[in-house]
């Protein structure tokens, strides 16, 4: 899937949204932004399983030259779009992503708190037998 995004981009160039696929059916899925020239200048890295309606987002990345310009709010809202009514946490967050995410969660009033649990379908195997061991309660 690729798309262009609307927005006051530096020289009037928009750029343009790619989607990559998970190489396995609960691994990563990446949102790409591209810009006219086709280098990678933002990225949204997310994992989310249709059965349980859960997901996280895993990292959050716009270039410099092209921040303070909505495109991180917008990969954001696209997720959420495309996913409706997933309950959604992130991974630990630097002092920025916090605040990044405590806007995002009162714009949208979805819940980005950081490390919630996973459901069953996205912990991976290790996690899953861990989890099973009495230690581990």
């Amino acid at each position: 899937m690729t798309g262009f995004w609307n927005t006051g981009a530096p020289d009037g160039q928009s750029p343009r949204l790619s989607f990559v696929a998970p190489t396995a059916p609960s691994g990563p899925t990446e949102l790409v932004l591209l810009d006219p020239c086709g280098e990678v200048i933002g990225r949204l890295r997310f994992r989310a399983c249709v059965t349980c309606r859960t997901g996280r987002i895993l990292d959050l990345w716009v270039g410099d030259a092209w921040q303070r310009q909505g495109l991180g709010r917008d990969l954001v809202r696209f997720l959420f779009a495309h996913r409706p009514g997933h309950r959604w946490s992130t991974t630990l967050q630097s002092r920025p992503g916090r605040a990044f995410f405590t806007a995002m969660t009162r714009e949208t009033t979805v819940s980005l708190l950081p490390g919630g649990p996973l459901c069953p379908h996205l912990m991976g195997w290790f996690r899953r037998t861990l989890r099973r061991l009495p230690h581990a309660r």
